[in-house]
């Protein structure tokens, strides 16, 4: 564990299995764009749903991590933790997807930050610093994508 958690750059896995859970809120986004009716309403509610649980996914990341590494900031994981997975459920408990989609904007936006300073502080493997503002960045494009097309129905 420590060597990953001082690793700069991300392993081959973490790039895969890091960018790719973003790619399909950016395909439910393109969706609610380019279907025709009724499928814009299926990709917003999966993307939606997509999101919330790659957030709450993420949650148990940042404190895995935690728990796993004892120079790790158990207070910071735990925090950040908890902030995530708060912010997914509430997504999904929510009505109507213009408010929805709020608390995943501000969660993403969030793990863009807080986990690249975490690994700056060596709260999170140190590769974090510059994979999550770019992977959140994807999941932002999509839920940004998503919401544009919900403000404008």
């Amino acid at each position: 564990m420590s060597h990953d958690a001082t690793r700069q750059a991300p392993p081959a896995d973490s790039l895969v299995l890091g960018y790719g859970p973003m790619l399909p809120t950016l395909a439910a986004a393109i969706g609610v764009w380019v279907l025709p009716p009724p499928w814009p309403l299926w990709s917003l509610q999966l993307g939606i749903l997509w999101a919330a649980m790659i957030l709450i996914f993420i949650a148990g990341v940042r404190r895995g991590f935690g728990f796993g590494f004892p120079a790790a900031s158990k207070a910071a994981s735990i925090a950040s933790s908890l902030g995530y997975f708060v912010l997914a459920g509430l997504s999904l408990v929510i009505a109507p997807p213009v408010l929805a989609l709020i608390p995943l904007l501000v969660g993403y936006a969030l793990v863009a930050l807080l986990d690249r300073r975490a690994a700056l502080h060596g709260d999170a493997p140190a590769y974090f610093a510059a994979l999550r503002p770019r992977q959140m960045l994807i999941a932002l494009l999509g839920l940004a994508g998503l919401w544009t097309w919900v403000l404008t129905r």
